[in-house]
């Protein structure tokens, strides 16, 4: 399962960033709403976003976001690979977007960190396409390290089996 998060993960940034991938899992990946709540304490404080949540484990948080990312991708394998950095910081602020509306769910802090400073740096690169107006300048360029680099710290967080 963490194989999938890291793969559909990076299918989706190399779709964003590289502008001529088109693969990514197609999966149904309907709405992942099991409500199954689980008695794991595995957190020591409450996430900044979830107060009265139950506790959620690593692989639980990891799989809800996952689902959110099969499904993002699902979406956008039909259509090609944006080649302006216009397309591409739309195609990434759509991400981003999905990413926020999630993350409330995540109660887990390790990966809601991870996942937040994932999706900050993403729009950060989004607002470098569109400031600077190329994928070649070094606003963008650096965003663009950033994204990887938070990138892998999600990686981390949920590795792959």
């Amino acid at each position: 399962m963490r194989r999938t998060l890291t793969a559909v993960t990076t299918a989706l940034i190399a779709v964003a960033l590289l502008a001529g991938c088109s693969g990514g899992s197609s999966s149904d990946g309907g709405s992942s709403d099991d409500g199954a709540s689980t008695e794991t304490s595995k957190t020591s404080a409450p996430s900044k976003t979830s107060a009265a949540a139950p506790a959620q484990t690593k692989a639980e948080a990891c799989a809800l976001v996952e689902n959110e990312l099969k499904s993002f991708i699902a979406e956008q394998t039909s259509s090609s690979a944006p080649a302006g950095p216009a397309a591409r910081a739309k195609l990434v602020g759509e991400f981003t977007d999905r990413l926020d509306a999630a993350l409330p769910k995540v109660t887990n802090d390790d990966v809601h960190d991870a996942f937040e400073d994932f999706t900050e740096d993403a729009k950060e690169y989004a607002s470098a396409l569109t400031s600077s107006g190329s994928s070649d300048s070094a606003e963008a360029k650096d965003a663009q390290t950033d994204v990887q680099s938070s990138l892998n710290e999600v990686s981390a967080v949920c590795p792959s089996n």
